[in-house]
């Protein structure tokens, strides 16, 4: 759920201003003081999150809210041009959801809140967008604002009950790209890779520790966004550093790349004459080098003088064929070289052309907590967050179709109401039954009743119907009827006020509602 949000340069909330949100938050107030202006803040995130169309930074117009234009957001008369809105989040963790009566096995627990013993305690995300003034794309930019930064961060709660935290820090690179140095030697870039380097990304050490376990060269240099949030790093990496890592890591047989060398890709990798002299030195006191490896695979070179090479498939090959005693004192001395990736390194860069490309600009997976993170935030503004507008539609004998999209939304008006009630009728649901609002002290008891009982249950309680039945007919709509009396007789809404139809979609929306839902 949300437990913060602060907006600042957003119409009229001209100063930094932070609420604290709680399970349920009433905002009441005089006339311009405020509380539509936070309302629209949380359904831009929302709207923004749950586009399709992921390269727009903030969707200003869209399913929730139409805001217009960049100007018409901007607090008049500020000499700052960046709109800047901050959320803090705290995930409903699985213990939490166990003892409110959902499985940790469900799928949208696995997916919303980690794996069971790593699980996310709280995120904090601030994002700041402008029109840029001064860029000759600003009359696009008031339509389609450009983003200047974003900062998120987490904590998580491990196994042993220790949290650990990571951040990541997204802002609008002053640079141009011929200026990172190593991109002017790659290859050509295209389009997407040219928008993920005007962003200049900052990983916490933790983070960037997991990014090199993967590239031990690698330097975040950009980022791939989905909408505000990160959904890749772009890294610039040292080929050649990296080939020697991946030969050092295989020939001392750790981290999972290792096996996938010895399988099969090892054929690929040709042990230089350089890495044999480096292995005959270190191998020295342990076995015959020559007589062990090499005499089967020296080559003819080009001008008829042997080369002394050897495929990584091979040198495993006649491992295997050692001795097993032989073998582990050769694998452990091996792993017991500190200094093997840097004597490996330097025999490769002394038998490289000078003139061979060695950097590349790779796009990788971000780091785990800040991707579990990310998960969160998207499907939570996406999919958890539901609006219901001030305004209704008006009491209509037949009711429109139910959408096809999502089929528990009752629509900005309520005008899907009645066939979302249709739909859902018998489903089962979980609820706080009225009956526990009628003593002095409320109790907290959760029971289990199809959709229909619960909202004749809460009519009844709001006194303002006795019953409620809804009827597919077919291609005309949905019919709704409401009894007002004992008597058994119904009506449809046109018969009997307002009340019934400002009242119903509220009831729907929230009982159809999952755990960890905001309702607006």
């Amino acid at each position: 759920m949300i437990t913060k949000w602060k907006v600042f340069n957003f119409k009229s909330i001209r100063e930094e201003t932070e609420l604290d949100l709680g399970p349920l938050t009433i905002f009441a107030g005089a006339n311009s003081s405020g509380k539509s202006t936070f309302i629209q803040s949380i359904l831009l995130i929302a709207q923004t999150l749950a586009h399709k169309v992921s390269s727009r930074s903030v969707v200003l117009n869209g399913a929730f809210t139409s805001l217009g234009q960049f100007d018409d957001l901007k607090s008049y008369g500020r000499e700052i041009d960046q709109i800047s809105i901050k959320c803090t989040c705290h995930p409903l963790t699985n213990q939490e959801a166990y003892k409110a009566g959902r499985s940790q096995l469900t799928s949208r627990g696995s997916i919303y809140y980690g794996p069971l013993y790593n699980q996310l305690q709280e995120i904090a995300c601030e994002m700041s967008f402008d029109a840029d003034p001064s860029s000759p794309q600003r009359d696009l930019f008031q339509i389609q604002p450009r983003l200047f930064a974003t900062q998120l961060s987490c904590i998580s709660r491990d196994e042993d009950n220790v949290d650990q935290t990571a951040d990541i820090s997204i802002h609008h690179s002053s640079i141009g790209i011929s200026e990172i140095e190593g991109v002017a030697a790659t290859s050509e870039i295209d389009d997407q890779l040219r928008a993920s380097l005007a962003y200049a990304v900052e990983l916490d050490e933790n983070s960037l520790v997991e990014a090199k376990e993967q590239f031990r060269s690698a330097k975040a240099i950009g980022c791939v966004l989905r909408h505000f949030l990160p959904e890749k790093v772009v890294y610039m990496i040292n080929t050649l550093e990296e080939d020697a890592n991946k030969i050092t890591a295989a020939l001392q047989e750790i981290g999972p790349r290792s096996m996938l060398l010895r399988r099969g890709l090892g054929r690929e990798i040709l042990l230089s004459e350089e890495i044999i002299f480096v292995l005959r030195e270190v191998l020295a006191d342990t076995i015959n080098f020559d007589r062990t490896f090499m005499p089967k695979h020296q080559q003819s070179s080009t001008f008829g003088s042997e080369s002394e090479t050897i495929t990584l498939k091979e040198w495993y090959e006649q491992l295997r064929g050692l001795r097993l005693e032989t073998r582990l004192k050769v694998e452990q001395v091996l792993r017991e070289r500190e200094d093997l990736f840097e004597r490996i390194y330097a025999a490769m860069k002394t038998s490289t052309n000078e003139l061979v490309e060695t950097h590349a600009i790779v796009q990788y997976r971000l780091p785990r907590l800040i991707s579990e993170a990310t998960n969160y935030l998207n499907n939570f503004f996406g999919t958890s967050l539901k609006y219901l507008g001030p305004l209704r539609d008006a009491p209509k004998p037949l009711y429109p179709l139910a959408p096809a999209a999502d089929p528990n939304d009752v629509g900005l008006r309520g005008e899907h109401t009645a066939s979302i009630l249709e739909l859902h009728k018998n489903k089962k649901i979980q609820y706080i039954p009225s009956t526990n609002f009628k003593n002095p002290v409320i109790d907290r008891k959760i029971v289990t009743r199809t959709l229909e009982v619960a909202v004749i249950d809460w009519l009844q309680y709001l006194g303002v119907a006795n019953s409620v039945q809804s009827r597919d007919q077919g291609k005309l709509g949905h019919e709704l009827k409401v009894g007002i009396d004992n008597s058994g007789s119904t009506y449809d809404l046109t018969h009997v006020g307002v009340g019934v139809s400002q009242v119903l979609p509220i009831l729907v929306m929230c009982l159809l509602s999952d755990m960890d839902s905001t309702l607006v």
